[in-house]
C-alpha cells in the first residue's frame, strides 16, 4: 500500500515459461485483431477488432520486454503474477480504482541478480517495459488510422494523449522510468 490508498491486488502466479507463453499468444492475437481491423469485415466488427487487438497489445507489450531486456543483460528472474497496477495509487480516483483491478503481467527479478546487475542493466531492464508499451500501442494505434479501421484515428491521438501523461507520470512516480533513472544514480531499488 501507498500512502493508504489502493494495493495492487494479486490474481495468479505463472512460471516464467507460463507467462511469456500467454504474452507470446496476446501478442500475436492482438496482431491478428489488428489486421482484421483493416479488412472488409462490417465496420463494428472492424472496430471491435480494432479495441481487443490494441487491448491485447498493451497487456502483453510491457513485462514480456522486463523480461527479454533483463535476461539478455544477464538477469535472472523468479515468476511472473497477474494483478492490478503496481501503482495505481498514482492515477486519479475511478482510474486508481479501475487500474487497481486491470489484468496486468507484472515480472519478479531474483533480487540478488538485479543487485549484482550494473547501473545500466538495471535501467535498461527497468525502462524496457514502458519503452517497449509506448512503442507498440503507438505502432497498433498508427496502423489502425493508416489502414482506415473505423475509430483508427481517434485511436492513435487517445493513444498519444495517453502515453504523453503515461511518460511523465512513469518518471516523477514509482513507476519504470524513475526506477531506471535512481539505478542510473546508484540508487538501487527493486
Amino acid at each position: 500500500m501507498h500512502g493508504g490508498v489502493v494495493k495492487r491486488i494479486e490474481r495468479a502466479r505463472l512460471s516464467i515459461a507460463a507467462g511469456n507463453a500467454a504474452q507470446g499468444v496476446m501478442l500475436l492475437g492482438g496482431i491478428g485483431l489488428l489486421a482484421a481491423s483493416t479488412g472488409d469485415p462490417a465496420a463494428w466488427l472492424r472496430l471491435a477488432a480494432m479495441v481487443g487487438g490494441y487491448l491485447l497489445i498493451y497487456f502483453s507489450a510491457h513485462a514480456s520486454a522486463h523480461w527479454l531486456v533483463g535476461r539478455l543483460l544477464g538477469i535472472t528472474f523468479t515468476h511472473y503474477t497477474i494483478g492490478g497496477s503496481t501503482h495505481a495509487w498514482a492515477y486519479p480516483p475511478g482510474l486508481r480504482q479501475v487500474f487497481a483491478r486491470l489484468p496486468f503481467f507484472a515480472v519478479h527479478a531474483d533480487k540478488a541478480s538485479l543487485h549484482a546487475a550494473s547501473p545500466v542493466a538495471q535501467a535498461m531492464m527497468f525502462g524496457a517495459g514502458m519503452t517497449s508499451s509506448v512503442v507498440l500501442c503507438t505502432l497498433a494505434a498508427l496502423w489502425c488510422a493508416i489502414g482506415g479501421a473505423p475509430g483508427g484515428a481517434m485511436l492513435l491521438l487517445t493513444n498519444l494523449a495517453w502515453f504523453a501523461g503515461a511518460l511523465v507520470a512513469e518518471a516523477r512516480t514509482h513507476g519504470d522510468y524513475a526506477k531506471a533513472s535512481r539505478a542510473l544514480a546508484g540508487r538501487r531499488r527493486a
